[in-house]
């Protein structure tokens, strides 16, 4: 008896991403979709490049990010990870420290396609009116990251906002780029700068607040987990 041979051209390797997600927020992210209902993509692999993270060396995060790749419907996985309380810092001080996460495959993974359903209303037939197969790929962060830096005060003149925090690590340089959330005004938030630094303090310019006296703020987290998504696999 022969042994069969592989189809040439039968598979094709394909890649969705790079899609860039913030960790430190819970939400969902389209990734990609098929083109066409015929079409069936078979996943291999899920990783995440960091591109910019930043806080404390050894614990840089209090609480771990906790992310599935699904099919849009929560529950049917493709992938899941929990990321790493401390991945490797990408500094402007630092070099050669891209790092990555491979997730791991569900045990039930699913695959993105199959044929349509079709629909059993008599009325239009049952090979008729079928539902489109699930066709979309989607990152979904369930548990967001949170720093394990906090602030101490905050203060601002002439558009330049300082942080105060116990130690300012390594990895906040000039240069950086740091994400900051859950201070006490809204006017700190978000990603900014480093352009100034002492053994207790950052400063980055503040376009959106001209002056504010030093007030203490213990709820201001600051740390970055941003990193992009990639899925490979086969598309039949």
């Amino acid at each position: 008896m022969s042994v069969p041979k592989p189809t040439p051209n039968n598979l094709t390797l394909v890649k969705f991403g790079p899609l860039s997600v913030d960790f430190t927020v819970t939400g969902t992210y389209t990734l990609g979709q098929l083109e066409y209902d015929e079409q069936k993509f078979i996943p291999t692999s899920s990783f995440i490049v960091y591109r910019n993270v930043v806080g404390n060396a050894t614990t840089t995060f209090s609480t771990a990010a906790v992310v599935a790749i699904d099919n849009q419907t929560t529950g049917e996985n493709i992938a899941t990870a929990t990321l790493p309380v401390a991945p490797v810092l990408t500094s402007p001080n630092t070099a050669g420290n891209l790092s990555q996460t491979i997730l791991t495959p569900a045990t039930n993974g699913y695959v993105l396609g199959q044929p349509p359903v079709a629909n059993p209303n008599p009325a239009i037939g049952a090979s008729g009116g079928g539902a489109a197969s699930t066709q979309s790929l989607r990152v979904n962060v369930t548990t967001a990251a949170v720093s394990a830096l906090s602030s101490v005060s905050r203060s601002t003149t002439n558009n330049i906002s300082t942080v105060v925090v116990s130690a300012v690590p390594a990895s906040i340089v000039a240069g950086a780029r740091v994400k900051l959330n859950s201070f006490g005004n809204a006017a700190y938030n978000g990603v900014v700068t480093v352009i100034s630094t002492t053994s207790t303090s950052f400063s980055f310019y503040n376009p959106t607040l001209t002056t504010e006296a030093s007030t203490n703020d213990t709820a201001g987290k600051i740390g970055s987990l941003y990193g992009d998504v990639y899925v490979l696999g086969l598309l039949v």
